[in-house]
């Protein structure tokens, strides 16, 4: 791992936050690009490891159209796991969504420094998701045919997994 000054902060802040416990974390937003494909994804999913447990999550791209449906592979993904992805609509993250938010999660570097950088007052609260599973980027299946969704999603799932045991924990 290539040491990253900025990511230690982001560390830093994310490790501070644990310490005084998550009990405040009660709504989730997940981001990547266009917010058809990954971040949908990770909410449904998300949703769904969390059931009744009063966490919300949401979910938005920071260059989405609003409006446009989950592409077709990532519906047919969850649907493989008894998930309903149909009466999703993607969004475009914005100020009001981030500040209702206690924690965001990025899909990748990329998508993580836009959000510092339209949203800095949202920086202590902004992490990767991968972070909870080892690190790293959550690739982009966008073109990519239901093998590479499902690789996706199967990436995806240790830090969903880790996240939702950690929110529900505290």
């Amino acid at each position: 791992m290539v040491w990253n000054p900025e990511k230690m902060v982001v560390y830093y802040k994310m490790v501070k936050n644990m310490d005084r416990g998550f009990s405040d974390c009660r709504r989730v937003l997940f981001v990547c690009t266009g917010n058809t494909c990954r971040s949908p994804m990770a909410e449904y999913c998300f949703a769904a490891l969390t059931g009744n447990s009063g966490i919300e999550c949401a979910s938005a791209g920071v260059g989405a159209f609003p409006g446009d449906p989950m592409s077709e592979m990532a519906l047919q993904v969850l649907a493989e796991r008894g998930i309903d992805g149909s009466a999703f609509r993607s969004r475009r993250i914005g100020d009001l969504l981030v500040a209702n938010s206690d924690l965001i999660l990025a899909m990748g570097q990329g998508h993580l420094r836009e959000i510092c950088r339209c949203f800095p007052f949202a920086a202590e609260k902004t992490v990767l998701l991968m972070d909870f599973a080892g690190g790293g980027d959550v690739a982009d299946p966008f073109g990519g045919n239901k093998e590479v969704y499902r690789r996706c999603l199967a990436g995806m799932l240790p830090a969903l997994e880790n996240l939702a045991e950690t929110l529900i924990k505290k």
